[in-house]
């Protein structure tokens, strides 16, 4: 037995001072597990060390000693400036993510202590940056290696722009918009619109470049997300990001109330945008101005959630403006006009009319505000066959000669 329970303890131990210490986060990259950048030790696993790698997006990490959230810690204490950089003590399982200065640094954990401390380091590559297009001020781009460069969710109000290298030489290049070829001196004619951004230094062959159209997407506690799955908007200029007749229904289970959420780039909490303020400070608002990506971009955006509510949606990713506009409240419904059974169902849904107007079609869709059936009628009564679709929620968008209507179904 003692045996047995020596063996538990330095397997327990073991593992312990062994363990793949990581920084996750924005600032290295994403929240991801095992972080994304690793670090390493030379005495056995107390202290670990990483050098010259840069902080990027908006800086947010925390250190991972395991490759769990379990195991990894932020700074104790009020969040707050200087929040935890450059030193401190991890609070494992708990704590404030640390916000790190951008730019390059050298960094030093010791996982007996959980103290760490960060200091200057020295950028390795050349130095690239894109400027023009209207932007501000130049952007630094982010590179891992000096030959692959990106920078993500750019805005450009539109213009001439050209990537400098300004470290250890100067040299600048350009060419045709989305993606050259290359010129070396060249411009490049950015259309208005948010892009991410990608620069190839290649010393073996010819330098490449591509702009392309970022993803806009909603992520909440709505089905079909439940905060771990995106709800992509379509956009047809780069500025406007949309979604026509959204159905939203709280994910199932939850005791949430109320219908909450946030808008992100590129399915990643890097960009995202919220309502100014903490969670709910719209006031369950239609309309607003979104805080960006910086500092955790604002708190949860609250939407009014009478069952059978269905959205028109609107980012203006130029200027953060979120629209939500009320299908049901925009147009002429009459549901005395409308019969349907059974409802719920387990086979088939039937519709009639009480007048002598005619249903010309019928779309059975989705709480993501997905079309999953699409029938023309031309008829004053109608069936739909549900048999093949899934147990839950949907809302039939009945269409006659001079009239829309939106009736919620279930389907058992």
């Amino acid at each position: 037995m003692k045996t047995k329970l020596l063996l538990i303890i330095t397997l327990a131990f073991g593992f312990c001072v062994n363990a793949q210490v990581t920084i996750t986060g924005n600032g290295t990259g994403g929240w991801n597990q095992p972080g994304n950048l690793a670090l390493t030790s030379s005495d056995g696993g107390i202290n670990w060390t990483a050098t010259n790698f840069e902080i990027v997006g908006d800086g947010q990490m925390k250190f991972s000693e395991g490759g769990t959230w379990e195991t990894t810690g932020g700074y104790p204490g009020v969040e707050g400036a200087p929040f935890g950089f450059p030193n401190g003590t991890i609070l494992v399982n708990g704590g404030n993510n640390i916000h790190g200065d951008l730019g390059f640094w050298n960094v030093t954990y010791n996982i007996t202590s959980k103290i760490y401390s960060f200091t200057p380091g020295i950028n390795p590559n050349p130095v690239i940056k894109i400027s023009g297009g209207g932007l501000a001020a130049d952007v630094q781009m982010n590179t891992a290696n000096g030959i692959a460069y990106s920078k993500n969710s750019l805005w450009f109000p539109g213009g001439t722009a050209s990537f400098n290298q300004t470290s250890p030489t100067l040299d600048s290049w350009g060419g045709s918009f989305p993606d050259g070829p290359v010129v070396t001196g060249g411009t490049i004619s950015v259309p208005v619109g948010a892009y991410n951004v990608l620069f190839v230094k290649n010393t073996a062959a010819a330098n490449e470049f591509v702009f392309t159209p970022i993803v806009v997407s909603m992520i909440g506690n709505f089905e079909g997300s439940a905060w771990s799955t995106d709800l992509e908007l379509t956009t047809s200029d780069n500025i406007h990001y949309t979604m026509s007749d959204w159905a939203p229904v709280i994910n199932p289970g939850w005791a949430d109330t109320e219908l909450h959420l946030k808008f992100r780039d590129n399915h990643d909490w890097a960009t995202q945008y919220g309502c100014n303020g903490g969670n709910g400070a719209n006031a369950l608002a239609l309309s607003g101005t979104a805080q960006n990506g910086v500092e955790g971009g604002g708190g949860d955006i609250f939407i009014p959630w009478p069952v059978g509510s269905i959205y028109n949606v609107d980012l203006n990713r130029s200027t953060g403006q979120w629209v939500f506009t009320s299908v049901l409240g925009t147009k002429s419904f009459a549901s005395s006009k409308f019969k349907v059974f059974p409802n719920p169902t387990n086979n088939n849904w039937n519709f009639t009319t009480k007048n002598n107007n005619q249903i010309t079609s019928i779309q059975i869709v989705d709480v993501l505000g997905k079309v999953v059936v699409m029938k023309n009628i031309n008829s004053s009564e109608g069936n739909i066959d549900a048999s093949n679709l899934n147990s839950g929620v949907y809302f039939a968008k009945i269409t006659t000669e001079n009239n829309l209507e939106t009736i919620k179904l279930v389907k058992n």
